[in-house]
């Protein structure tokens, strides 16, 4: 190998070094307190082989947690696929201040999701939040609701938090792929009596298939991995209604310092999102084949 190709790779060594020290180490220290009673207190540990992950299985509040999960995540991601896809493609039309538009949408991304979650416990508290204040103003209802204090709006209300966080990264990522289709097509499709509904499935769709799965993929993964919103809005509460796997993660090592079943916790989510990011990646490799 010559010296000029393998300078390649002596730049990328750094940064792979960097990576395994920050990522690399964490993850197997992780796998290995999952096969071990560990005790923050006397930071002593004792070999239990399965027993952690036979706990996790075979207890029905593993799989409640999980489902609700799951739930949250879809309902999360919808929005944030959803509404991320339809800014950007009205980010990408022929509109006026189309660049300061992009710059002010990307603000809520940019603050730290902690101060962002603050801001919103404030304007959703029942008593006096700022939202409760306006609705009642405009006589939309008459008495406060209680939005992080009921299971099911509280379920609800931090799903909206996170995708309010979360839909301006998500536009940017379909903003990329929407001004990477060459404008040529749109022109063709045009002389061809092909009307701005009929571009828009035969044209924009097949473009950014692989761009959406990519989008896709992404989020769900970051999604499911969310905490700070919940744990700053909730905590997990109320009555467990917003208890994710990370939150039942973070208890069971700093409230319950079980950090031997929270390790457990941490490789059994590994699985499911590595699982299901083989399938997403599965899937676009289809979609660049065809």
């Amino acid at each position: 190998m010559t010296p000029k190709r393998f300078t390649p790779y002596m730049l990328i060594t750094p940064i792979l070094l960097f990576m395994i020290i920050v990522y690399g180490y964490p993850l197997l220290l992780t796998f290995k307190y999952s096969f071990q009673e560990v005790s923050l207190i006397g930071n002593k540990s004792t070999f239990i082989g399965l027993e952690n992950y036979k706990t996790i299985l075979t207890n029905s509040k593993f799989y409640n947690t999980l489902i609700l999960t799951l739930r949250w995540t879809f309902l999360t991601v919808t929005l944030k696929i959803g509404i991320g896809f339809i800014v950007a493609v009205l980010l990408n039309g022929r509109i006026y201040f189309r660049k300061i538009y992009r710059f002010l949408i990307l603000i809520p991304w940019a603050i730290p999701q902690v101060v962002v979650s603050i801001l919103w416990s404030w304007i959703l508290d029942g008593r006096y939040g700022y939202l409760n204040y306006y609705l009642q103003k405009l006589g939309i209802m008459k008495e406060a609701i209680y939005w992080l204090s009921e299971p099911k709006l509280a379920f609800l209300s931090t799903a909206v938090v996170d995708a309010w966080i979360g839909i301006p990264l998500v536009t940017m990522i379909f903003l990329s792929g929407l001004s990477s289709i060459p404008e040529s097509l749109y022109e063709a499709g045009e002389v061809d009596g092909a009307n701005v509904f009929q571009r828009f499935i035969y044209i924009t769709l097949p473009q950014i298939k692989t761009v959406f799965l990519i989008a896709l993929t992404l989020t769900t993964i970051w999604t499911f991995n969310s905490f700070n919103v919940i744990y700053v809005l909730t905590g997990g509460g109320p009555m467990g209604g917003t208890e994710t796997m990370m939150i039942r993660i973070y208890r069971e090592a700093f409230g319950k310092y079980n950090l031997g079943m929270s390790s457990a916790l941490s490789v059994t989510v590994f699985v499911i999102l590595t699982l299901l990011s083989i399938f997403y990646w599965k899937e676009i490799n289809k979609g660049e084949a065809q």
